[in-house]
């Protein structure tokens, strides 16, 4: 009479089954794995982001004329188109040095003021002048001449301050916390912005920007562009001199 297996046969075989259930269950989760961690590098791989670099951008602004080159300048955006000046010669630097001394000596003679005190003004603003493409050293001069008589700490009633008579209130936006009108550097780089502000509203009219920098004061414009034709013209002048006599 034969006896059927002890229950334990059954158990090892069922034991032995599961063993090989859990290798077949292991191999699933590891191809499952390694296609999870390789299917963000394909997606990547497959994937084109069409960013334009910022200085592509710079280079696809076409302003269509002086106005909106200085809207551009104002927000701190650089025209690509526009072509910057060569470095000047020792010649060129020369020349400049001489038209810097004829209009300081001119002011100083005008103003009845020292010539060391004027020269720092008139150097200030023919920085100024050079970072823009729309004002002339001559024309800060006599904006300057015009507004404070180169007097730096003078304040008038109505607030403004400074050499080109800047009010602080309405130019906030323009001036660090730290900074004041009543210093040259800052005074004239303010005044600078606030023109080209004006010249950018104006559409490049600088007689109506010079107009609204003065608040509509009579004879303000004539008196300006009169003044600087004469500091241009006294500095033509002076340069040309000393060329004529190398020859």
């Amino acid at each position: 009479m034969r006896f059927p297996h002890p229950p334990f046969f059954s158990s090892r075989r069922l034991r032995v089954s599961d063993r090989s259930s859990h290798r077949s269950l292991n191999a699933v989760l590891a191809c499952c794995l390694a296609g999870t961690l390789l299917s963000p590098t394909a997606a990547l791989a497959s994937q084109t982001v069409a960013e334009p670099a910022p200085l592509a951008n710079l280079a696809r602004l076409q302003p269509s004329g002086p106005s909106e080159h200085i809207r551009l300048k104002l927000h701190g955006v650089e025209d690509l188109r526009i072509e910057r000046p060569t470095p000047p010669s020792s010649a060129d630097s020369h020349a400049v040095e001489l038209k810097k001394q004829a209009q300081t000596r001119y002011v100083a003679a005008k103003l009845k003021i020292q010539e060391s005190t004027i020269r720092k003004y008139v150097d200030l603003a023919w920085e100024e002048a050079a970072r823009r493409e729309q004002l002339d050293p001559e024309l800060l001069i006599a904006i300057i001449q015009k507004e404070s008589e180169f007097r730096p700490k003078v304040q008038s009633r109505y607030g403004a301050q400074g050499l080109m008579q800047v009010v602080p209130r309405w130019h906030r936006d323009k001036l660090l916390p730290s900074e004041s009108l009543f210093d040259p550097v800052v005074n004239i780089r303010v005044g600078a912005d606030v023109l080209e502000e004006y010249l950018a509203k104006a559409g490049g009219n600088m007689d109506t920007a010079l107009r609204k920098y003065s608040g509509n004061a009579r004879g303000y414009v004539n008196n300006i562009r009169k003044e600087s034709r004469t500091l241009a013209r006294v500095a033509e002048q002076a340069a040309s001199k000393v060329l004529d006599s190398r020859g």
